[in-house]
């Protein structure tokens, strides 16, 4: 089954989005690094954590 332009346009847009916000979290690690050191990346790692456990529940849930 072929996607509809539509859905492929509703693809494109969503890579670009994650895409971004992985930079951006990237960039926000850096300088959380730069200014706070080792604790900024434990809270970085603890925010992932916590997004990891969200995507698996939603995923679980059907979403």
């Amino acid at each position: 089954m072929s996607d509809t332009p539509a859905d492929e346009r509703a693809e494109t847009r969503t890579a670009r989005f994650l895409f971004v916000f992985a930079l951006l979290v990237v960039a926000a690690a850096v300088v959380g690094f730069l200014l706070w050191g080792l604790p900024a990346l434990a809270m970085l790692g603890l925010a992932a954590t916590v997004l990891v456990y969200g995507m698996l529940a939603a995923y679980a849930a059907g979403f």
